[in-house]
């Protein structure tokens, strides 16, 4: 059966799995670990970060961007083009995620921005609602099916501009989880300790 046939609560089961994610999609973590190049930056799994991260996860799996450093840029760059609502954190966040490719191809986070534009994202939309859909209707309804998308000038002021306010918005969290990294990094460390030991000591 093609993944697009299956209903997107098994498609997103499946996209955890091939991605090495686990089943909760990390909901669970207390914290987690993102690498900026070869340096390891603790995030606090804050209550706003656990609201916006399985619809995050969900978008990934419709909008069909990776989970590489470019790809999170251009997820990033779709989301924002189609709006995150009232998810503070996925506005936050993605404004630091265009940092990891609008240097190496502004072009395709250019394109990711402007195809956000042009449909819809899972931000705002009952989830319930669609998680026993087939993919493919899912992506047909968010308009996703359509990928002629052809950036304006219009479009164009508005990422230059989306890109110098995510440049700032960005940075602010980024220092804070750099600066706290060490106190997330070791706290985790020694809570993955004290679970080994109960498993291997039950």
């Amino acid at each position: 059966m093609h993944r697009r046939d299956v209903v997107l609560k098994e498609a997103l089961r499946i996209h955890f799995a091939e991605n090495g994610f686990p089943p909760d999609g990390g909901m669970s973590k207390k914290w987690e670990v993102v690498w900026a190049g070869p340096v390891p930056i603790g995030l606090p799994n804050i209550a706003a970060r656990r609201r916006a991260t399985p619809i995050h996860d969900l978008n990934h799996l419709v909008s069909g961007y990776g989970h590489d450093a470019m790809g999170e840029a251009e997820n990033a760059a779709w989301e924002l083009g189609g709006g995150c609502r009232d998810y503070v954190a996925a506005w936050v966040l993605n404004c630091g995620a265009l940092g990891l490719g609008i240097l190496r191809s502004p072009k395709r986070i250019f394109a990711a921005f402007v195809r956000g534009r042009r449909s819809t994202n899972l931000y705002g939309i009952e989830i319930d609602s669609v998680i026993d859909l087939p993919l493919s209707t899912v992506r047909a309804n968010l308009g996703l099916d359509d990928e002629r998308h052809k950036g304006t000038p219009v479009d164009l002021v508005l990422f230059i501009a989306t890109v110098a306010v995510g440049a700032i918005v960005g940075l602010v969290p980024f220092i804070v989880s750099v600066v706290t990294s060490p106190i997330w990094l070791v706290r985790g460390a020694h809570h993955q300790h004290r679970i080994g030991a109960s498993t291997e000591n039950p």
